[in-house]
């Protein structure tokens, strides 16, 4: 049984628009809207990891003058209450006669625990106090004008103890020595 209708009669695919052969190979149509839709993702990438480059080098730049400039006043601080502390010590001894009883003087400095959210050192000696942190690896130094002598110690930034002690019947001044608390 055979279809009358169908004799003689193919399928035929129409030719593709713009009178090409009907080959997918050769249809280049949508190309440029693919190649642009690339083009213009690998523009921003490219822009955004410039400005991203570019801050960056901004914000460390930044981090350092803040880490030097909160050390510099953690420092300052550190050294008034060293230099508080110091001269408490001598007004006590000016005021034993003869070597009798203790002097004990003790000053307490609430320092920041981190800086710029880093933590950091203080070290403490006769002639300066020096503060430092690792991340950026920043150290400020401060000269104080302590008299009595310095105990060279180093601490965690944070609370603090200046400590001043002289046993009673002992001769010649004691000793500041810097404690955390």
């Amino acid at each position: 049984m055979s279809d009358a209708g169908s004799e003689g009669r193919s399928a035929s695919i129409p030719p593709a628009a713009g009178g090409g052969r009907g080959s997918l190979a050769a249809d280049d149509r949508a190309v440029s809207v693919t190649v642009g839709y690339v083009l213009t993702l690998a523009i921003g990438a490219l822009l955004l990891s410039g400005v991203v480059v570019a801050v960056g080098g901004v914000i460390d730049g930044q981090t350092q003058r803040t880490v030097e400039s909160e050390l510099a006043v953690a420092g300052q601080t550190a050294v008034a209450n060293l230099e508080a502390a110091d001269r408490l010590a001598r007004a006590a001894e000016a005021d034993r006669p003869g070597s009798e009883g203790d002097v004990t003087v003790a000053v307490e400095a609430d320092l920041p625990s981190r800086i710029a959210g880093r933590p950091y050192r203080i070290a403490v000696d006769s002639d300066a106090v020096a503060v430092r942190t690792d991340s950026p690896d920043v150290r400020i130094e401060i000269p104080h004008a302590a008299t009595r002598d310095v105990s060279p110690t180093t601490v965690r930034g944070g609370a603090i103890r200046i400590r001043y002690t002289v046993a009673d019947g002992a001769s010649g001044p004691g000793t500041l020595e810097v404690t955390e608390r």
